[in-house]
């Protein structure tokens, strides 16, 4: 057993023998997050490179060098081009789009499986605590500009591809993919095969309840780690959870059982867990409880407050908060004293999910923030 890295470096099936799932869908999202070097065709050419392009030991600080443990994407990115199941892989239609106007930061690519069909994936947040601030923000307000680029985005692929489609992402990726697969005109949406949410956020109840999201509802697939918080948002992790979606064990501590490669993996499937635990049950109860009782703007004067909060301990990233909870967390405490109560216990909830498992001994994980 262990993450996907080690998975693709021991299975040699192709996807002949074992069909495209929700493994594979993580494996290129992860991908997603890279930042393409220029040889790799930018949006909306037709034209796509070899996987392998992304192997050039000059150019990994530029295109891994600012996410999450650059050194295990790298090790990643050297796995699938050497696998039999990956390396026929092509990759294109690369866009990275930033608006500071807009607070807009949307990135994506497509990936042609060889066999007829493309997967595009959605580019996630980064570790740190303004991009998580994106994740809470979207859950409940529609559409943001990534969104409506995510959407657009789909539909120029698909006017471009007669074949089948998948689409995925993890964290804010996983909410894109479902947002634009919903969003894509009728005759597009028969031809999406999957959507794939990792850990993404989810969605307010109307939204759920449009006939967009009614048509591929059955085509999602959402995987969300023990701890989960942000993919966990509009989400109930009640009995009827395993119908909605599936929990997997992860090798992280805290904040980092959100990161794609801590997620175990044998056999080319997850490794499930028996459930969401404690403080994830917890927390998803208070906040999504809060979140059901109050309008948008209050709901957006939470978020600013509970993320003031969390930026209270002066780091910038969860890796480190987490890292320094006995210096943060006092700070944290002392900056909740003017929040109104009832906004107080889902703050609370929220952060004693991210923090509780921090200082508990767990796995020891090899790379990270």
């Amino acid at each position: 057993m262990g993450n996907i890295t080690d998975d693709i470096r021991n299975d040699f099936a192709v996807f002949a023998d074992r069909p495209f799932n929700e493994v594979d869908s993580l494996a290129l999202s992860q991908l997603a997050y890279a930042r393409m070097p220029q040889d790799v065709p930018r949006h909306p050419s037709a034209n796509m490179v070899p996987l392998h392009t992304l192997l050039r030991a000059e150019a990994y600080d530029a295109i891994f060098g600012s996410i999450w443990s650059p050194q295990m994407n790298v090790e990643l990115i050297r796995a699938m081009s050497e696998s039999p199941r990956w390396r026929h892989i092509r990759i294109g239609g690369y866009v990275d789009e930033y608006d500071a106007d807009e607070a807009m930061q949307f990135s994506a690519c497509t990936f042609d499986l060889g066999d007829g069909r493309l997967y595009i994936a959605f580019r996630g947040t980064d570790g740190s605590i303004m991009g998580w601030k994106e994740d809470f923000m979207m859950a409940f307000r529609r559409p943001i500009a990534s969104q409506e680029a995510a959407a657009r985005y789909l539909r120029e692929v698909a006017a471009r591809w007669h074949g089948m489609i998948l689409v995925g992402g993890h964290s804010k990726g996983g909410n894109l993919a479902i947002y634009a697969a919903a969003e894509a005109p009728a005759d597009v949406q028969e031809r999406i095969e999957a959507v794939y949410s990792h850990d993404g956020p989810g969605f307010d109840p109307s939204f759920l309840e449009g006939t967009g999201f009614a048509r591929i509802a059955s085509k999602i697939h959402k995987t969300v780690p023990e701890a989960s918080i942000v993919g966990m948002l509009f989400e109930r992790g009640d009995a009827s959870a395993a119908d909605r979606f599936t929990v997997v064990k992860s090798a992280g501590v805290s904040i980092m059982q959100h990161f794609g490669l801590n997620w175990q993996v044998k056999d080319g499937v997850f490794v499930r867990a028996d459930g969401l635990n404690a403080s994830a049950q917890y927390a998803s109860g208070v906040i999504n409880d809060w979140m059901d009782k109050y309008d948008d703007e209050r709901r957006r004067l939470f978020i600013e407050n509970l993320f003031a909060i969390l930026e209270s301990g002066g780091y910038r990233t969860f890796g480190e908060l987490t890292a320094h909870w006995t210096q943060s967390l006092p700070a944290m405490i002392l900056a909740t004293r003017n929040v109104a109560s009832d906004e107080r216990d889902a703050m609370v909830a929220i952060v004693g999910g991210l923090i509780s498992s921090a200082v508990k001994p767990g796995p020891v994980e090899r790379a990270g923030e």
